[in-house]
């Protein structure tokens, strides 16, 4: 069958004598390079070894309508999600935070030192030539959090513990931990979940002896090759994940939940492009897992497309709960560590009608007053430096509410820093807080 559906793919020369028994190179195929889960597909269902082929008509049937599902929406540019019948949901997303807090003033041109030697900020000039500025902090991935944080394989119903077990997903690790040692019998699905509390637990070595046990009694069951990846991602042998991951993307090619993990490998790796095109795959195809959205604006600012991270994140849909959160790094994606001199006033604008926006959609006051300096404080360097890219004349659109010139910039900075000001909970926080306060506001008479 699967032969069949490659003559019908494409041109198969030599399919009755030079591969008999085989599959042309993927380079030298259009739609082998394409649709990289279509050839693993047809290579797992061709293989010459019997017992490595899918176990039933059924189980391919799933997996390549899977490949389908992809390759229409990489086809359509629309989702095509659905229900695995191996993988539950991302059960949490851990790397929402995508910038790391450098500390530094919104404004590094803007901000006058305090007292009678005060002088006048530097602005900023174009350089004669290009200029390779520092990319923004990017918040690094923890294994063991990014590890767990990916797909479960679901509990198969017919083992002994099924109903055991099914109470016990909600609970918390170590309550788990003891509630395993009362199942009524052993089997395969306890002692996977049992690894499952210990990586939660950071019992990695138990896990890990746990795991080799497994493997020697279950050789052939993928779920182990799973978690032997998760056991790698967490310990950092990434290249021991990548081959564990990669193993499962092969056993099962419509599935999302395997290049999700390869992508995540790859990045730890440094392998931005091969972590971008798996991000890309899976996100293309099922929005559910937003970590895909997130993993991919993280490695194209990595490789510095500002204008590719601010699209990924800004197509999580408001239906989801991370929506918040890929709008805020939305905004910082377009404006940190941009040069002053540069065109900014589009993405100025646009970062300003986010913060509005996501006032209406319940952002706390204090992490919506710091997205404002940051605006703002991006704004007052790009007027220090000239206004590049302003079109002629004086009337340019008020940003959150400030003139966009330098005094009315320095009072909107002085009014949020105030505010945060209010809102701080200890006091050495609050009395930094005004001092930037003082620091911005423009210099008056009083």
């Amino acid at each position: 069958m699967a032969r069949t559906l490659a003559v019908l793919t494409f041109d198969f020369q030599g399919y009755t004598n030079v591969f008999v028994d085989s599959l042309p190179d993927p380079e030298h195929i259009e739609v082998f390079r394409r649709y990289e889960s279509f050839y693993r597909l047809l290579v797992r269902a061709t293989d010459p070894d019997p017992g490595r082929r899918f176990a039933s008509a059924r189980e391919m049937a799933d997996q390549l309508t899977g490949v389908l599902r992809e390759v229409v929406a990489l086809q359509t540019g629309r989702p095509r999600p659905a229900l695995s019948t191996l993988f539950g949901p991302e059960p949490r997303v851990v790397d929402t935070e995508l910038f790391a807090d450098d500390g530094q003033d919104p404004s590094l041109l803007g901000a006058r030192p305090l007292g009678r030697g005060a002088t006048a900020p530097v602005p900023a000039q174009r350089p004669p030539g290009p200029l390779a500025l520092p990319l923004p902090a990017i918040a690094t991935l923890e294994g063991g959090a990014t590890a767990l944080a990916l797909p479960v394989p679901l509990v198969d119903p017919d083992d002994p513990n099924a109903g055991f077990l099914a109470g016990l997903l909600a609970a918390d690790p170590a309550e788990v931990s003891a509630a395993l040692r009362t199942a009524p019998v052993d089997s395969v699905e306890l002692r996977l979940r049992r690894v499952r509390a210990q990586l939660e637990l950071s019992q990695e070595h138990d896990a890990g002896v746990a795991l080799t046990g497994l493997e020697a009694a279950y050789s052939d069951d993928w779920r182990i090759v799973w978690y032997r990846g998760l056991h790698a991602l967490a310990t950092g042998d990434r290249e021991t994940a990548a081959l564990s991951f990669d193993a499962v993307y092969d056993a099962f090619p419509g599935e999302p939940a395997p290049k999700l993990a390869l992508g995540v490998c790859a990045e730890v790796l440094g392998q931005l492009d091969n972590a971008a095109e798996y991000y890309r795959l899976v996100w293309a195809t099922d929005p559910s897992f937003v970590s895909a959205a997130f993993g991919l604006a993280r490695v194209l600012l990595c490789s510095g497309d500002r204008a590719g991270a601010v699209r990924a994140l800004e197509s999580v849909p408001e239906s989801s709960i991370h929506y918040t959160a890929a709008r805020v790094a939305a905004v910082r994606a377009r404006l940190r560590q941009r040069a002053p001199y540069d065109a900014l006033l589009g993405d100025l604008a646009a970062s300003a009608a986010q913060v509005e926006r996501l006032g209406e959609f319940g952002l706390d006051a204090v992490r919506r007053e710091r997205l404002r300096t940051e605006v703002l404080g991006s704004a007052l360097d790009w007027v220090l430096s000239g206004s590049s890219g302003a079109p002629p004349g004086h009337n340019r659109p008020p940003l959150l509410g400030s003139s966009l010139d330098e005094r009315g910039l320095r009072f909107g900075l002085e009014r949020s820093y105030r505010v945060l000001a209010r809102l701080a909970q200890r006091g050495e926080e609050r009395i930094e807080l005004v001092e930037r306060a003082n620091r911005f506001r423009p210099r008056t008479w009083v």
